[in-house]
């Protein structure tokens, strides 16, 4: 057998060396992120803990059938890369590799748990390794998982429609860019059972609102995925009138700052959830470039001040 490359664990993974030897195939993990990474599964992680305190601490809490979903869940670890960029297609240039933990492991890890698990993801390679990684590492907790290849936003859409009285959930939406629709949010927020973690491309969204007008056909359909319909040109490029010699025109100006952003995505999720917390967690780069918005919405509407008040001290924090 060929000598292994050097790996350094870091982070709280377990088992990484039994893991590169055999059960799960290392490299398969998602080459991405950075200090910014870690502050977003931070967050997620202490609200997770607060949660899992409250729903097994109350005895009326205790009652719900609690669910975690995470619609982009990945392998299951994630390789280090340039914090620079948020492109998952860097490449390590070394042989020796660094390995932190991804969001999956780090749910399972927790002291009190979920009473269902739902992990989902579009490739086939991922969700191959989640299985073998819950069940070689997390055995007392494999009869609680669903590990799912598919669409995140055909699953979940399909799964609001299946929740039942007594049910409550987290679902955190992690993508790598645009992948999330605005009727999949919407629904989780219909449904007043979901506290909903988000990850909200900023930069990408910057990205295709060029400066010399509205983008074209493709980016603009994507665009109005993302928000839910295409009143965003309204926001973020403004009708002005103007006159010359031949008389008064219309024409439009790009008006796009990150607190327009900001009050445009809050505004659409304040009209399909509870509470929202007012001040996501800006994602910055090395560069000091905001990279995403990890933004907090509470569905239920008796705990929406309590949720809302823990995720922002959480924030806050970070």
């Amino acid at each position: 057998m060929a000598d292994p490359i050097k790996i350094e664990p870091i982070g709280s993974s377990r088992n990484v060396f039994q893991h590169y030897y055999g059960m799960i195939k290392i490299e398969n993990a998602e080459q991405f992120g950075g200090p910014w990474t870690e502050k977003k599964l931070a967050s997620l992680e202490n609200y997770l803990k607060a949660y899992l305190d409250i729903f097994h601490g109350n005895p009326r809490a205790r009652k719900l059938t609690i669910h975690y979903v995470d619609a982009f869940a990945g392998p299951g670890f994630r390789k280090v890369c340039d914090e620079q960029e948020s492109s998952p297609d860097l490449l390590f240039l070394d042989e020796e590799h660094q390995y932190m933990d991804g969001s999956v492991r780090r749910v399972l890890s927790l002291a009190k748990g979920f009473d269902k698990y739902w992990f989902i993801d579009a490739k086939k390679k991922h969700t191959k390794s989640l299985k073998q990684m819950i069940k070689s590492d997390f055995p007392d907790r494999a009869s609680k998982c669903e590990v799912v290849t598919a669409d995140a936003n055909k699953f979940l859409v399909d799964w609001t429609g299946r929740l039942q009285t007594m049910d409550r959930a987290v679902v955190f939406l992690d993508p790598l860019g645009m992948q999330v629709q605005w009727k999949t949010v919407e629904d989780l927020g219909k449904t007043q059972k979901v506290d909903l973690w988000m990850l909200f491309p900023y930069s990408s969204v910057v990205r295709m609102l060029p400066n010399a007008g509205p983008p074209d056909e493709a980016w603009s359909d994507r665009l109005t995925q993302l928000f839910g319909d295409d009143k965003w040109r309204q926001v973020f490029y403004p009708q002005e009138k103007r006159t010359e010699l031949f008389g008064p025109y219309d024409t439009s100006k790009r008006d796009v700052t990150m607190d327009k952003v900001l009050r445009y995505l809050l505004k659409k999720l304040n009209s399909c959830y509870s509470g929202v917390i007012e001040k996501p967690l800006v994602l910055y780069n090395s560069k000091n470039s905001p990279l995403y918005l990890l933004v907090f919405a509470a569905g239920n509407k008796k705990a929406a001040d309590t949720a809302t008040r823990i995720a922002q001290d959480i924030v806050d924090r970070n």
